[in-house]
């Protein structure tokens, strides 16, 4: 959807050429849908400016357009995101109170205390980009704020899947495990090996052979249950090598770090994993650690679901805001161009139209026949249709994109 603001100069009374374009534009088979009124732009109150001054603005106002409609669209995807909603429904907060898009665009009123018209133009176009940087910043922070919660909430989530890839801490727990399943000193260890379930009796009969650390007799099994047929088991194993002597480190005479040996427990890993193709893990228990990590994710759930509801709230917010500074950009785009256009002293009329969907190329063309010189009409069109860098029409017009 989007709405046409119009500008044309003329020698009749507003009424009548309102009357003009209800004819032959509102009214001409382009859709019952298409409506538009009257919009009376009150150029008077505005401190125009000499030729070039005026010029400035105008293009400073389409970069502002350009970054304000950015933003509107970045603020639409942060709240469909957040809501996980497919569609938004934006309510203005102003003066006149809580309106929706629609009836904000048709009863608009320039508000003089947020931009006041008494103030040069370029006054008033710093205005808007200062509340547009606001908007934008004060979004940032809060959306840095609930990314960070939610980057700590999926890091800490537990993890789906088989026993290869779920966290142990969120596995051998109680009452599956007890401290005593599990062996650690100054001299032994304990692995956790994944074996899947056709595997069994290999795992149980080379176990003890994988290396000569490996304490016999010291597989167990935790009965937990795998969508893919993984089982889970403990094994100790012996941290030093049983035939550890005192090693005098010779002198490196290229200066070169020498490789680290590895240790018995990697020695483990890695024979089971190259032999039996089982995979053997490092792991070290605590009674509390998967108590204390669900407390945790309660507690990070709870400032998620906070951080959610505020980011949604500012969203909101931050669109009413900045679409009362996008309307008053583009009624300032069309006050604008209507003084480079016509000057200050001709009669002017400024009027709202919303074409039916589809049909904004045919109102296009309406308003053309309307108000051109038939000797003239091809000197106007689009840029594309002209192959310039902008529209060029004998009425002024600013498309508002985001309704």
């Amino acid at each position: 959807m989007v709405y046409y603001l119009i500008g044309v100069t003329h020698k009749k009374t507003d009424q009548q050429v309102w009357a003009d374009i209800e004819r032959h534009v509102l009214n001409s088979g382009i859709g019952k849908s298409g409506r538009g009124q009257i919009h009376n732009s009150e150029l008077a109150r505005f401190k125009m400016g000499n030729l070039d001054q005026l010029m400035f603005i105008n293009d400073n106002l389409i970069k502002q357009d350009t970054v304000v409609e950015s933003l509107l669209k970045k603020i639409e995807r942060q709240y469909l995101d957040v809501t996980e909603k497919l569609t938004y429904d934006f309510m203005i907060e102003n003066r006149d109170g809580t309106q929706n898009i629609d009836k904000y665009i048709n009863t608009f009123k320039w508000e003089d205390a947020r931009f006041p018209r008494n103030q040069p133009l370029a006054e008033i176009l710093k205005i808007l980009q200062q509340r547009t940087a606001h908007v934008d910043s004060d979004l940032r922070q809060k959306v840095q704020s609930y990314q960070e919660l939610k980057n700590q909430t999926q890091q800490l989530a537990k993890k789906e899947g088989n026993l290869l890839v779920r966290d142990l801490v969120d596995v051998l727990k109680e009452p599956i495990v007890k401290q005593r399943d599990f062996v650690y000193s100054e001299y032994l260890t304990t692995l956790v090996a994944i074996v899947p379930k056709n595997q069994v009796q290999d795992w149980l009969a080379c176990y003890e052979f994988l290396h000569e650390n490996v304490v016999p007799k010291t597989a167990k099994q935790f009965q937990v249950e795998d969508k893919d047929n993984l089982t889970i088991w403990r094994i100790v194993v012996m941290k030093s090598h049983l035939d550890k002597e005192l090693e005098i480190e010779e002198p490196n005479p290229e200066g070169k770090p020498k490789k680290a040996k590895q240790t018995p427990v990697e020695e483990v890993i890695i024979n089971a994993k190259e032999k039996l193709r089982i995979t053997l893990k490092e792991f070290e228990y605590k009674p509390t650690e998967s108590r204390d990590r669900e407390k945790q994710r309660h507690e990070l759930k709870s400032k998620s679901d906070n951080a959610n509801a505020i980011l949604k709230q500012a969203c909101e917010k931050a669109y009413s805001d900045l679409y009362i500074t996008y309307l008053h950009l583009k009624q300032l785009r069309l006050v604008v161009d209507v003084a480079m256009r016509f000057g200050t002293q001709d009669q002017t009329l400024t009027c709202i139209i919303r074409p039916e969907q589809g049909k904004e190329k045919k109102i296009q063309q309406s308003l053309l026949n309307l108000f051109a010189d038939q000797s003239q009409v091809q000197l106007y069109g689009t840029k594309e249709e002209l192959e310039d860098t902008e529209d060029f029409f004998p009425f002024v017009y600013v498309p508002i994109n985001i309704p």
